[in-house]
């Protein structure tokens, strides 16, 4: 079995693996090997971290973290006059509830990556005797530091919805693998429940041979870091065969414990080696993994070693290869120390998406009432260019009691609520679908929010499942044709493509298979080279950039610190990024002028068009006088711009403009109508 050493302070090593081009590495990636001989990375959760990071600052650097775990952990010492930090049972016994998404891509029931109730259960029983070291279980241990965590874990037997489920949430998103940007770009985002109220785990076909990856607790305020909290696990990795031998599995990860290392991440603990070679351990275990009663290990162990000692000194203590946060096969795996379980109980008791789910009531059965609807988003339909979209909502009977009618209340970002009204007949359990029709809005994020006002005329009798939001974005629009690129490549620019593309998918500019610059020939402070370019785009239309890497790592940060850019040329940004995996793309509009159009300004329009000289607009007398218009050429460039004091300025004269098409916007209270014309 082969085993690539982790290295923690830019030592460099070649990945000679036939399968991966020679790289030199900062020491991110742990290659290991199933029996085999295929390549696996057992865990992702440390470049997972390092992603985040990166993508967001806020996050606490992993000495911030332990510093503030370890203070917490002396305080609930002292609080129980428990300095010995002893194997001793609390009695307190914390239920976590958990809500499991099969991903899928239309597989038949219990096959493939759509696996079975019963192998999801077996996960479930595993992570139970393993955390809570029950005796007569592949979870039970007789080492002197092996605890009981005094932590189980519930399948949900309520939705965030209040609706009944056997806490197995099965997606078909129609994609047979995912790499992990996608899962957290992606996936995370459509299938996630509440993450203060579930441990979220995820059965997905992870591509790359990554068997899981968790995310660290963080009280970071990032969407991003909370609508990706959970756990995700390759399917073929989740479950145990001792327990349903009929599931999917791929040996010798076939016994559950992939998940039970995932969730150790989840509630704070690291691996025991610390993700780096050194054997020194100080008072706070600071070089390792924080938990001095692991011995010091300087690298994962594979397989099932027998007195393997990676540290041998002091003499004598072997690698704890038993430990559920080292790499061995699942079958060696059976120990969490007694200071892996004071850290994960400070964890689980300090941070505040882990401390709610105490609280949650996500394991307990639920109520049953006779008026009780539920509302939901089926699909927002946002435009792909432009700013509308028309939300498809479900509306389910889940009381005892036929519904006939309901009233619906709509709105985006709490603005000018709107109702709409349905009838028909639904008996419990039965649903029908309600088309809003077109709303439009301004560019950039938004959230739309759906409830029901009432149902059968009278008030719903269980609020809980009332109330929806989905966020969403439309395309950011820009005022300047002209944009300024920029492509700071890392060393490897052989790996980087790049093209942008307007909305009919006609490539416009592109790039890619740049030259090698490696670390030892690099000038000091310079990566790779410098891409630069200036394109003038047209205007109403939106354009989407995509970025490349074939390794799959990005342009930053592990081999040079690569971004790309796209700015106004007043330094507006439009665009810009470089952390990535594969590929990324984004999308934006330049000068797309149907931005904020809003149904009362339909009866508006101008004439004659085309016109000669005098340009009129009627504005009907409901609507009234417009505050202002502002009239762009066909390169999306501003003619005249000003405000409308009397009837008088509805009347343009157009006599010295250039013969060609124009549009002319006119707005009113923050909403706005472009109708286009033509000057002969």
């Amino acid at each position: 079995m082969k085993k690539i050493t982790l290295f923690a302070f830019l030592i460099f090593f070649t990945i000679t693996h036939a399968q991966l081009k020679p790289k030199t590495t900062f020491g991110k990636t742990i290659q290991g090997n199933t029996e085999s001989g295929a390549p696996i990375q057992r865990c992702y959760t440390t470049e997972n971290e390092e992603l985040l990071r990166a993508q967001n600052p806020d996050m606490p650097s992993k000495k911030e973290f332990n510093d503030f775990i370890n203070n917490r952990i002396q305080e609930e010492l002292l609080k129980k006059g428990n300095l010995s930090n002893s194997t001793q049972n609390t009695s307190v016994v914390v239920t976590i509830p958990v809500v499991v998404h099969v991903i899928h891509n239309g597989d038949a029931y219990g096959t493939n990556e759509n696996i079975h109730d019963l192998q999801v259960q077996s996960q479930i029983t595993v992570l139970n005797q393993d955390f809570r070291k029950l005796l007569g279980t592949p979870g039970y241990n007789t080492n002197p530091v092996g605890a009981d965590v005094e932590i189980e874990f519930c399948l949900a037997q309520r939705t965030p919805d209040n609706l009944p489920t056997n806490g197995i949430n099965r997606v078909n998103l129609g994609v047979a693998s995912y790499n992990t940007t996608s899962i957290n770009n992606n996936v995370k985002p459509q299938t996630q429940w509440d993450p203060n109220k579930y441990l979220n785990i995820w059965s997905v076909n992870i591509a790359g041979g990554i068997l899981g990856y968790a995310q660290f607790p963080s009280s970071s305020t990032s969407p991003t870091i909370a609508q990706t909290d959970g756990v995700v696990i390759g399917y073929n990795s989740f479950g145990s065969s001792a327990i349903y031998p009929a599931g999917t599995y791929s040996a010798p990860y076939d016994r559950g414990r992939t998940a039970t290392h995932e969730v150790g991440h989840f509630l704070g603990l690291y691996h025991i080696w610390g993700d780096n070679t050194s054997c020194v351990v100080d008072a706070n275990d600071s070089q390792q993994d924080f938990c001095l009663d692991t011995p010091a290990a300087a690298n994962p162990n594979y397989g099932c070693p027998i007195n393997i000692d990676s540290c041998p000194t002091p003499a004598g203590i072997p690698d704890m290869v038993q430990n559920y946060m080292d790499y061995t096969n699942d079958t060696c795996m059976n120990i969490f120390t007694q200071n892996q379980k004071t850290r994960m109980l400070a964890v689980l008791n300090s941070f505040p998406r882990r401390l709610q789910l105490l609280t949650s009531n996500g394991c307990q059965p639920l109520e049953t009432f006779g008026l009780d609807g539920n509302i939901g988003i089926t699909n927002l339909n946002v435009s792909p260019c432009g700013t509308t979209l028309s939300p498809v909502l479900s509306f389910e009977n889940v009381g005892t009691t036929t519904l006939t009618s309901a009233v619906i209340s709509y709105n985006i970002d709490g603005n000018n609520p709107q109702t709409i009204s349905w009838s028909g007949t639904l008996t419990t359990g039965q649903s029908a679908t309600i088309n809003v029709g077109s709303l439009s809005t301004t560019s950039g994020p938004h959230t739309f929010n759906v409830s029901i006002v009432s149902v059968n005329g009278q008030t719903d009798q269980n609020t809980f499942n009332n109330t929806k939001n989905q966020a969403f974005t439309t395309v950011t629009n820009f005022a300047s044709n002209l944009v300024n690129f920029r492509l700071q490549l890392d060393f490897y620019g052989e790996e980087t493509t790049w093209n942008l593309k307007n909305s009919a998918g006609t490539t416009l500019y592109s790039g890619g298979n740049y030259p090698v610059t490696t670390p030892s020939n690099a000038t000091v402070g310079v990566m790779g080279a410098l891409i630069q370019a200036s394109w003038n785009l047209p205007s109403n239309d939106c354009y989407t950039f995509t970025i490349n890497d074939s390794y799959g790592d990005g342009i930053c940060c592990q081999f040079g610190a690569g971004y790309y850019d796209i700015k106004t040329p007043t330094n507006e940004v439009i665009i810009s990024g470089g952390t990535f995996t594969d590929t990324e793309s984004k999308t934006f509009a330049i000068n797309l002028l149907s931005v904020g159009e809003v149904t009362a300004f339909d009866e508006m329009y101008v004439y004659p068009n085309p016109t000669n000289d005098l340009l009129n607009v009627f504005v009907s007398n409901e609507i009234g006088l417009p505050e202002s218009y502002v009239i762009y050429n066909a390169l999306g460039q501003v003619i005249v711009n000003k405000s409308i004091h009397s009837a008088v300025d509805l009347s343009i004269n157009t006599a010295n403009y250039s013969n060609g098409v124009y549009f002319i916007k006119l707005t009113k209270e923050n909403q706005s109508k472009t109708l286009r014309f033509i000057k002969n």
